[in-house]
């Protein structure tokens, strides 16, 4: 059996915006409007707590340093104690490259002065993207060598928590590690006008990352997360399927939308990204019907519109039963498919395994 979501009478959101903000690029507010009385807290909720916990990300788990052998002392020459170097371990930013989920990074310095994530060996698994943080500052002329245990995770671990075995040194000092790369999710709801109604929500989320995700992504794969989760709850009932103006025909059995509708509808409403709906609608794909006539190639040739993008869209089209490359024409006042495309190739890397680095770069 199927169950029907009649959604006539609700209204939905028609304005989605990003905004990026110019002296911090890695901070972003986006809006939502209209929805529903209510509805603003219930997703600006839901969402900023998937955003501050549950997105994935490198962080380091736990460091040796030459003479060190736990955190409540000082090394020689050097400024700063270790909870101090702690600290500043637990902020720097890293991302680990491809399949890889752990690794070990050599620290050397020898040159009084201060010293930074410059001074660390490069590694072919990790970026560090802020070479120029600071980790401690040398007071003179002395070697100084470590070794920084960085690994995937997710959220926040304390020092506690963290697995290790026995093959590890017995030196080394595990610390928290702060995986997630959101720094900062906050949302307002506020009033905002439909017709002569004035109750409706308007969903304001700000959101700052550490640099190592861009803004829009860390939304997109915190809905994600949030729709996964969701969708053990819709398997408890029957399987739902929208209808548009909730009319049914005799006995009882659901209308399923006509290919007319299905190709009028915005992109907007698709659960495209932010990003893919911007580089579409700038180059007047405004709907499904407009989208579906492009090929891969063609979509390629869209400006902004890369590989990451066309996996998304392609996705999108198998859950909406549509290809690429589609043609139709009007027979006797119906919509026919006369040529029905290319169906959507596989994608080999997930569309949100941002983090890993999976998915190349699109601008």
């Amino acid at each position: 059996m199927t169950m029907k979501i009649d959604l006539s009478g609700l209204v939905r959101p028609h304005v989605v915006e990003m905004t990026k903000r110019e002296d911090t690029p890695t901070a972003a507010e986006f809006r939502l409007q209209p929805l529903e009385r209510g509805y603003g807290h219930t997703l600006g909720n839901a969402l900023r707590r998937m955003l501050l916990s549950s997105l994935p990300g490198t962080a380091v788990w736990a460091f040796r340093l030459e003479g060190v052998v736990h955190e409540h002392q000082t090394v020689p020459a050097v400024a700063e104690d270790i909870h101090q170097i702690i600290q500043r371990l637990k902020a720097l930013t890293l991302m680990m490259q491809g399949d890889h989920s752990e690794a070990v990074l050599q620290l050397k310095a020898s040159k009084a002065g201060p010293v930074t994530a410059a001074a660390i060996q490069p590694h072919p698994a990790v970026e560090i993207l802020h070479p120029d943080h600071l980790l401690f500052t040398l007071q003179e002329d002395r070697e100084v060598t470590g070794e920084l245990y960085v690994r995937k995770g997710r959220g926040y671990v304390e020092a506690a928590q963290h697995e290790v075995d026995r093959s590890l040194p017995i030196d080394l000092v595990r610390i928290d590690a702060i995986y997630n790369p959101v720094r900062r999710a906050n949302f307002t709801v506020q009033e905002t006008r439909v017709g002569q109604r004035t109750d409706f929500d308007s969903l304001n989320l700000s959101v700052e990352t550490d640099g190592s995700i861009a803004p829009e992504d860390a939304v997109a794969y915190g809905s994600a997360l949030l729709q996964e989760h969701l969708r053990y709850f819709v398997e408890f009932g029957q399987t739902p399927v929208v209808t548009v103006g909730g009319a049914e025909p005799e006995g009882g059995a659901p209308i399923l939308t006509p290919l007319r509708e299905l190709l009028e509808k915005p992109i907007d409403e698709c659960g495209l990204s932010v990003r893919s709906i911007n580089s579409l609608k700038n180059s007047s794909i405004s709907t499904l019907g407009d989208l579906v006539t492009f090929t891969e190639d063609d979509l390629l040739k869209v400006k902004n519109v890369g590989e990451k993008a066309l996996a998304e869209i392609a996705e999108m089209l198998r859950r909406e039963g549509l290809n690429f490359g589609m043609e139709f024409e009007e027979r006797d006042g119906e919509v026919v498919v006369v040529n029905e495309g290319v169906t959507p190739a596989a994608i080999a890397a997930e569309v949100m395994d941002l983090p890993a680095g999976s998915a190349p770069a699109e601008e």
